[in-house]
């Protein structure tokens, strides 16, 4: 019982990364999936809308058709160019129906 035995508890940088990897790791990673299943789900709903337009095309007042008219400005929203295009044409084309039919 004579020998005193020190342990280093002194932490050194490669020991913090570890342990901020063990515990932020599996996080990150939850919260990129979450963020991959977003976009996925966006997608979908978008190619849904798309879908249903040119499915109901011929009937411009079926129900499906208006909902889908009217979720495009939700599900198309943004900055991006692509995006302002959508919207310049979904006023256009609401413009056109808002017409009377000669």
């Amino acid at each position: 019982m004579g020998a005193g035995v020190t342990f280093d508890w002194t932490l050194k940088l490669g020991d913090i990364a570890i342990v901020l990897a063990t515990f932020l790791g599996p996080i990150a990673a939850i919260q990129a999936q979450k963020i991959v299943e977003a976009r996925r789900e966006q997608q979908q709903r978008r190619v849904a809308i798309f879908k249903t337009l040119m499915a109901t095309r011929a009937a411009m007042l079926s129900p499906a058709h208006v909902e889908a008219i009217n979720s495009i400005p939700i599900e198309f929203y943004g900055k991006g160019n692509k995006l302002k295009q959508i919207g310049e044409r979904w006023k256009n084309y609401l413009d056109a129906l808002s017409q009377p039919n000669p």
